[in-house]
């Protein structure tokens, strides 16, 4: 049967960012998709005034319909990685039991497993001293290298920078106040994956997601990578972690659909 996976984005990114790692999970013989969250309205400069009535919700229901659209032209489950902010609502399709199997790369945390630490802040700064939910923002430029692109070469700093997208402030305020997952509603295998030189979702908020989903019904599996950052989709080390991914991907899949 198909192998299928959906990729989700993280806050102020496109599916575009998946481009490194797409190509080498669709040598491996996967049927990737990779959707941008409201094109229409999360743009580069000058986003729609209705941006900011979009909240996390909204996301999370796009994502579940894009799915449910992956299941009926396939006849199974996708499995789902999500990135960041894609990495919560990845979780919360795990929940819905909606995805076959669920990877979850330096995510966003549900209400229980937060952490504040000073360089999330500072990566963030913007938006926190901002604090109106009905504007949009895009993470300032500064904030931006120090906490996202930490491990990547400097030199590509401004052409990434250069694609970042506005997201709506409700959104931002929503994955700040954070969301309840149960975990024992999510019975698949999940594997979380922290970056130790992460300032935008550190490490320690996200070892405690996999201590979460570790006492899920089906135990979730846990990786970190001491050389990788929050860019860990396309940064120095990325084809290793890549690699892991896609092994624990073909050992995890459901009987139902291994080859």
């Amino acid at each position: 049967m198909t192998k299928s996976l959906l990729m989700i984005h993280g806050i102020g990114c496109t599916g575009d960012v998946w481009d490194r790692m797409r190509s080498g999970i669709e040598a491996a013989g996967w049927q990737c998709e990779a959707p941008t969250l409201f094109p229409d309205k999360r743009l580069k400069e000058s986003p729609p005034a209705d941006l900011p009535e979009l909240g996390l919700d909204d996301y999370i229901s796009a994502m579940a319909k894009e799915a449910e659209r992956m299941t009926d032209e396939t006849g199974s489950a996708p499995a789902v990685i999500g990135h960041s902010m894609g990495g919560l609502i990845a979780q919360c399709l795990a929940e819905k039991g909606l995805v076959s199997q669920a990877v979850f790369l330096t995510p966003a945390q549900p209400k229980d497993c937060a952490a504040v630490t000073l360089p999330v802040a500072y990566t963030f700064l913007n938006i926190l001293l901002g604090r109106d939910r009905s504007k949009a923002y895009k993470v300032w430029r500064s904030g931006f290298r120090f906490g996202v692109l930490n491990k990547v070469p400097r030199r590509r700093h401004e052409e990434i920078y250069a694609e970042a997208v506005y997201d709506s402030g409700k959104v931002y305020g929503d994955i700040t106040d954070g969301i309840e997952i149960d975990e024992a509603r999510i019975k698949i295998p999940t594997l979380t994956i922290a970056a130790t030189a992460d300032r935008a979702t550190p490490a320690k908020a996200v070892r405690k997601v996999g201590a979460k989903y570790a006492k899920s019904p089906v135990a979730g599996d846990f990786l970190e990578y001491k050389d990788n950052a929050h860019w860990i989709v396309d940064e120095p080390g990325t084809d290793k972690v890549l690699a892991d991914i896609l092994s624990w991907l073909e050992r995890n899949r459901p009987a139902d659909t291994a080859d």
